[in-house]
């Protein structure tokens, strides 16, 4: 059993107890005042003091009988005796009677002070005194139950107020029946042989009666004192038992909370574990791309790494999602993080590319190489300056594509900042919007519990009409019970009244020093609330600041990590211009060479040939890049149209991740806020640890999911050391002989003239960029064929040189012996060449010799640049057909995000619509509140008037029966009367209890029975004509709107995340086991 059990049991103590005590005054006061009515001097007279009644028409009967006294002239005194006695009862219970009901209280006062009398004058029944006065004690304390119930609920005290309310019309339907039977106990015992007592013993009763009275005040007085004690105690137990448990609870508090604070730094450096395998993960997934770009050999274990990695990015999609239900704060930002390590890979792609195409270049230029030795061996012009075009061509192609992928880059870097602009934008006004449901949630809350306490006044008012309906009709038995006292009382009367007088006083200042002790616990229990509430937004405050200070960290990694790329690049592309700048110089060193060796090249017939041949296949070649740059341009114009396609499917899935994020936002501070205000009811020491149990199992489960990524990094760590294993060892194999290596480090690469951009804009400016690379084109070939021009006039001219200087050597020969025919060609014309500058009139001229030279170098020049040229535009063709590889694979990876964002927006959605659900039941519980509150009001108003009409019926009635004749009825009619109205059975029925009075003797036979039934009749009719289950379902109503009201029907309709058992706050429930538990939503 819970401390609450033991509170309200503690409670239940303490009631009984003041309620035993209050009982034993109230006989002790009564006792008193039956004793100052016996003691009074019997004064006859005829008038009475308050009007003409029943009751009053009974005393006149009883006084004409014989052996009694008549009564008339003490009830000339009667009003001051009972304006006494109701100052007393307003004392001792604060029950101010109405103005209207004295008639009927002073009627019913001296028809129970005549059934007093009666037991002094009857000598007959003394042995059946003692039986019936503790009967008529027993309903008399019973009827002061209910005063005393009445007297704690208008002292304020609000334990037993709580435990009072739900008093309904049959408690006080059993007080009357209980009063009923104490009126016809009394009766019955004054009328037992019919015969009153001698005036004799009157004065002996008197003084036994008195020191049995005195005795039993002081017993009762010890008695009261020790009981006092004693719950005194019990209070002050009871205080150091909530004060201690108080304590335990602020220790447990504080307990949970550096339990929590361990687990959250626990669970922050498992997130940056997580980071830093993410990292990992990263810098690995860069390795494996620049060895899948390096060597071409495995490409088969790339699709399946590949593979792997698109498993691996689905997995670490799906833990993001779990690690989002469990912090619902840092999607966004892990969102952006992929974004740049999206672009971290593609701009690691991008230098893996750079690489190859250097790797590209130098084999290429040891082509070049190649090429040039064997124009140097063939020497021919002609096709040396047909490939210088077509590398021209070529080059100028390449550097068109490489502008327009570069500005195709800038366009998406653009991109990229301007997405990041409006998440930051969207992110504002999310928190403006979750401000705005915040307040509205507020307000509701407010309308709330203002509803809840209407409904609590609207009890506490229900309740207390029914006990001052109940005190009514106690007050009434109780002031027809006492007689009208003498005006001059006896000594022993004034003693008796001031040690009655001092023991109210005791009992104030008792129940004064009480109230105080429960103000002091109530105030102390609000304290405690408001520290409560206090230190849950304090929690909250700490969480949201390390929430913040969290998402602050991880922008300014994610800047420091950009910061790290973009440094990196610089620096590899400084590396890269430095080795084009000695490849560059190599080159020259390698063209001054070749250009030495090419002086002595003088086949010209072979050239001629060789370059009319290589004309013809330049031109077909060229009408070849014509119809190739023509397809190159229309899938180029489909690859922009594809992108802008991509570009409108991007902006349309930014618009719905826009409307997904909002949404999400909105109900997850719509969740944080109802979870916020529902935790402030957390006092329960079981369902902390319930939560304690619950973060403990996350933290189990993320554990569990951290040791798997551990495991997968691992096993990614493993296959990447096979792969470098591998690469490395076909890398072995394929270096080849060291001249090869040597060839290609000391290749040079000259830069193309025709710079291609990386990206355009248009297709307009693509049109104009290819335009103007055939212009420029276009514009070579001409300067190429005025060259060629050039060369075969110099040609001529040195051909006729050269055939006077075969005659000349003819010449020569008849007269100098043959040479050797062992000889080399270049030994032999350079000697001729040497001959002929020492003979004056043979041989070719030094100028002649300068220009062909010259023209030479041109030629050399122009076919290196242009194979240069053309090696560039190939790689950049290439560069590009990667490029639309990448573009297939992003539009694919942009479909599954989509799917994914598809998927959580319709999760999202049906969250929201069961939100509106709820909030639309929520309003409709509302209306039917209001409706049941004005319905309830009405019922009030109608049971109210209900009850002023049953008290005018009942002042009719007594009216009725003292206005008529008393001579007319029989002696014995009160006695019959009673004891048929004893013997009847009254029913009270309220709901689903029913209670019936036992008859306590048979109802009379004979003459007296028969003469009465018409009395009774009336005044059963009367009095418990609002006892009958037809009269009272104003009552009846009243308790089942009540009983809606706190067990509401849309409790069953309550949505799945607030429980099975939805409340209202600070409501609590017993279950089977009779403990009381807080349900907390």
């Amino acid at each position: 059993m819970t401390w609450f059990g033991r509170r309200a049991a503690a409670a239940e103590s303490s009631r009984m107890a003041d309620q035993s005590r209050q009982i034993k005054l109230a006989a002790a006061k009564k006792k008193l005042k039956e004793f100052q009515q016996k003691s009074s001097p019997a004064s006859i007279g005829g008038e009475r003091g308050v009007g003409g009644s029943g009751a009053g028409f009974k005393k006149k009967r009883r006084v004409k009988e014989p052996n009694q006294v008549d009564a008339s002239s003490t009830d000339r005194d009667s009003p001051e005796n009972f304006d006494s006695f109701l100052k007393a009862l307003s004392q001792s219970n604060g029950v101010v009677l109405p103005p209207n009901g004295t008639c009927q209280i002073f009627a019913d006062m001296e028809a129970v002070g005549s059934s007093v009398a009666q037991l002094q004058e009857e000598p007959n029944s003394e042995p059946v005194n003692p039986a019936n006065a503790n009967t008529a004690t027993n309903s008399e304390f019973v009827s002061h139950n209910t005063e005393l119930q009445a007297f704690s609920d208008t002292n304020g005290n609000e334990s037993l107020k709580e435990e009072n309310r739900p008093l309904s019309s049959t408690e006080s339907l059993r007080q009357l029946s209980q009063q009923l039977n104490g009126l016809v106990s009394e009766s019955t015992a004054a009328y037992v042989n019919g015969e009153s007592a001698p005036s004799v013993s009157e004065k002996e009763l008197e003084v036994q009666q008195s020191q049995g009275l005195t005795d039993q005040l002081q017993k009762e007085r010890k008695e009261f004192e020790q009981k006092f004690t004693k719950e005194q105690g019990a209070m002050r137990e009871q205080l150091q038992v909530h004060i201690q448990t108080i304590g335990i609870l602020v220790s447990e508090k504080s307990e949970l909370q550096t339990a929590l604070q361990y687990t959250q730094q626990a669970a922050r450096q498992k997130t940056g574990e997580v980071e830093e395998l993410n990292n990992r993960l990263q810098a690995t997934k860069q390795r494996v791309s620049e060895l899948e770009r390096t060597l071409s050999t495995v490409s088969t274990q790339q699709k399946q790494f590949e593979k792997q990695n698109k498993e691996l990015e689905k997995e670490r999609d799906s833990l993001r999602l779990e690690m989002f239900r469990l912090n619902n704060v840092g999607e966004e930002a892990k969102q952006q993080n992929s974004e740049l390590s999206e672009q971290v890979k593609r701009s690691t792609q991008e230098n893996a590319a750079m690489r190859l195409e250097v790797e590209d270049l130098r084999k290429r230029l040891e082509i070049t190489d190649l090429m040039l030795q064997q124009c140097s061996s063939q020497s021919d012009p002609t096709s040396a300056s047909q490939q210088v075009q077509l590398l021209l061509e070529e080059k100028q192609h390449l550097e068109a594509q490489n502008h327009q992928l570069m500005e195709s880059v800038a366009q998406l870097k653009t991109e990229r900042d301007g997405y990041v602009e409006r998440i930051q934008e969207e992110g504002r006004v999310w928190k403006d919007k979750t401000e705005q449901l915040l307040m509205q949630v507020s307000l509701v809350a407010e309308e709330r519990d203002r509803n809840i306490n209407r409904v609590m006044e609207l009890e506490a008012s229900i309740a207390e009409l029914q006990n001052a309906a109940a005190l009514l009709s106690v007050e009434k038995e109780v002031v027809g019970a006492a007689e009208p006292s003498s005006s001059e009382p006896s000594e022993r009367e004034v003693a008796l009244q001031k040690a009655l007088a001092s023991l109210q006083q005791e009992k104030d200042s008792l129940t004064a020093q009480y109230q105080a002790q429960l103000r002091d616990n109530e105030q102390l229990s609000r304290l405690c609330a408001e520290q409560e509430a206090r230190l849950g937004e304090m929690e909250h405050q700490v969480e949201s600041q390390a929430q913040e200070a969290e998402d602050r960290r991880r922008m300014l990694e994610d800047v420091q990590s950009d910061k790290a790329t973009i440094s990196r690049a610089l620096t590899q592309n400084r590396t890269l211009k430095d080795q084009l700048a000695e490849l560059q110089n190599g080159f020259v060193k390698l063209t001054n060479e070749n250009m030495e060796l090419t002086t002595a090249i003088q086949s010209e017939q072979h050239v001629k040939k060789e370059l009319a041949r290589r004309m013809g296949e330049l031109q077909e070649e060229l009408h070849n890049i014509k119809e190739q740059l023509e397809l190159k341009g229309q899938e180029t114009q489909g690859l922009l149209e594809q992108r802008d396609q991509l570009v409108a499917h991007l902006q349309q899935y930014s618009a719905y991740y826009q409307a997904l994020a909002s949404e999400r936002e909105r109900i997850h501070q719509q969740y944080l806020q109802q979870s916020q205000l529902m935790d402030r009811l957390q006092h329960d020491e079981s369902h902390s640890r319930a939560q304690l149990d619950i973060s403990q199992n996350q933290l189990k489960q993320a554990q569990e999911h951290l040791e798997q990524l551990v495991r997968d990094n691992q096993q990614l760590k493993t296959e990447v050391k096979e792969l470098l294993n591998s690469s490395a060892l076909e890398t072995f194999r394929d270096q080849g002989d060291g001249v090869e290596n040597q060839s290609e480090q000391e290749s040079p690469k000259q830069s193309s003239s025709i710079v291609i951009p990386e990206d355009f804009e248009s297709q307009q400016e693509m049109e104009d960029f290819i335009r103007g690379a055939l212009a420029q084109l276009e514009a070579e070939r001409d300067e190429v064929k005025q060259l060629l021009k050039e060369e075969r006039r110099l040609h001529l001219a040195a051909r006729q040189q050269a055939a006077v200087a075969l005659r000349l050597e003819q010449q020569h020969l008849n007269y100098r012996p043959v040479h050797e025919n062992g000889q080399d060609q270049n030994q032999d014309q350079h000697t001729h060449c040497e001959h002929g500058h020492e003979l004056p009139d043979g041989g070719v001229p030094v100028e002649v010799h300068q220009a062909l030279q010259a023209a030479m170098e041109k030629l050399q020049q122009r076919f290196t640049s242009l194979m240069q040229e053309k090696a560039d535009l190939k790689e950049r063709v290439e560069e590009l057909e990667h490029r639309c590889i990448q573009l297939s694979g992003e539009t694919d990876t942009i479909g599954e995000y989509i799917a994914l964002y598809q998927s959580q927006r319709a999760i999202m959605k049906q969250k929201h619509q069961e939100k509106e659900q709820y909030i639309s039941m929520l309003a409709q519980d509302k209306e039917e509140m209001k409706v049941k509150l004005a319905e309830l009001q009405d019922l009030v108003m109608r049971l109210v008037a209900e009850r002023n009409d049953w008290y005018n019926r009942y002042a009719g009635a007594v009216a009725n029966m003292g206005a008529v004749n008393p001579d007319l009825l029989p002696v014995g009619q009160d006695h019959s009367l009673s004891e048929h109205q004893t013997g009847s059975e009254v029913h009270a029925v309220s709901g689903d209890e029913a209670m019936e009075v036992i008859p306590l003797s048979e109802p009379p036979n004979g003459l007296e029975a028969s003469s009465s039934q018409t009395l009774s009749r009336g005044l059963v009719q009367t009095e418990s004509k609002p006892l009958g289950p037809k009269e009272d379902g104003t009552a009846w109503q009243i308790m089942q709107l009540l009983q809606e009201i706190q067990n509401p029907q849309g409790a069953q309709r309550s949505p799945h995340f607030l429980g099975e058992n939805p409340c209202i706050p600070f409501f609590y429930r017993p279950d089977e086991q009779d403990e009381v538990k807080v349900l907390v939503v």
